[in-house]
């Protein structure tokens, strides 16, 4: 069974942030992520393939998908938008682009 991002955060939430900023950086899927927060109706070929291998890596570690569909539209998963906001108060995305989300 896979982990959702909401609860493992809630009960881990360091380890569960440095999980997912690996599965991102393994992905190289900031901007696919952006583009999914943002409608994603920009979604490329390439984010695509960039969700597709920070999937994989989340996979890996026993989480589920970084996305859902709601609405027939892809948005954030449960609790990714939250994680990714403490990325900086724990230093895991230093010399990475900020986010946009």
């Amino acid at each position: 069974m896979l982990r959702r991002w909401d609860t493992e955060a809630a009960h881990d939430p360091e380890t569960t942030a440095i999980d997912l900023a690996h599965a991102i950086q393994f992905g190289h899927a900031q901007s696919a992520l952006e583009a999914v927060a943002a409608g994603g109706l920009g979604l490329t070929a390439a984010d695509a393939r960039a969700l597709h291998f920070a999937n994989e890596m989340a996979e890996l570690r026993h989480y589920g998908p970084l996305i859902a569909v709601d609405g027939g539209l892809p948005v954030l998963a449960p609790g990714v938008r939250e994680v990714i906001g403490s990325f900086d108060s724990l230093l895991l995305w230093h010399d990475q682009p900020p986010w946009n989300l």
